[in-house]
């Protein structure tokens, strides 16, 4: 799970250097703007997951207790 998610933030990196080079921004520009888009991404993808499992929490149901009084 934690290499999915590390690869969808690096693909994400990688496709953010392509578009802010060919706008003409700086070197520097670039790779600040680009790590900022991989941290969101990985934020997005472990808030996503973490929302996901916490909807889908099968309900917690007492054990029942079939002893007399």
């Amino acid at each position: 799970m934690n290499k999915i998610i590390f690869q969808v933030g690096l693909l994400s990196f990688c496709v953010s250097v392509v578009i802010f080079s060919t706008l003409g921004n700086e070197m520097l520009d670039v790779v600040s703007k680009s790590f900022i888009v991989f941290i969101a991404a990985i934020v997005t993808m472990v808030g996503i997951i973490v929302a996901a499992s916490m909807l889908s929490e099968k309900p917690k149901t007492e054990p029942e207790n079939n002893t007399a009084a």
